[in-house]
């Protein structure tokens, strides 16, 4: 019996194909292994409990930046110290909504944020104006006025602690 000619045109495919597909699994085992490093996304979803402004920042002296109807769902990125804001994202719209108006799924029930504070789990967050306006609030009229609202900020009388109800 003959030797297999080492060059053959099936052994070309037979090689090509083999490359072509070691290739493939090796992209996909090493899209595996980044994915696997990367923390799942701290997503909550809350629901708007009745009509509410989403503000520009954690006090009703910021600018209204839209206006959710009750029921609207919302990912909530994080909430103030005392539970009083939660910083929402709506859609396209993305803003501080006070948590009274923010109902969150704990233990078979909805509780409001405002109420459930930290035994719901939601992480807490600073607000910081300047970051948080040059990230979302380019385009808005009142954005020429960032000076300002900092001013503001600035002036606020510190915080409530939260307090269990």
């Amino acid at each position: 019996m003959a030797a297999p000619v080492a060059d053959s045109p099936g052994d070309k495919i037979e090689s090509t194909i083999d490359r072509i597909f070691m290739r493939t699994y090796l992209k996909f085992l090493l899209a595996l292994a980044v994915a696997s490093c990367i923390p799942p996304a701290a997503a909550q979803t809350a629901t708007i409990t009745n009509s509410a402004n989403v503000r520009a920042g954690p006090e009703n002296i910021f600018p209204t930046v839209t206006w959710l109807l009750g029921g609207t769902s919302v990912t909530v990125a994080g909430c103030t110290a005392n539970w009083r804001w939660c910083d929402v994202t709506a859609g396209r719209d993305r803003g501080w909504v006070y948590a009274r108006f923010l109902s969150y799924p704990f233990n078979g029930s909805a509780v409001t944020i405002v109420k459930g504070g930290p035994t719901l789990g939601l992480p807490q967050i600073e607000f910081s104006l300047g970051s948080y306006w040059d990230a979302h609030y380019r385009g808005q009229r009142w954005f020429a006025q960032k000076a300002d609202w900092q001013r503001r900020w600035d002036q606020r009388p510190p915080p409530r602690a939260w307090r269990e109800p």
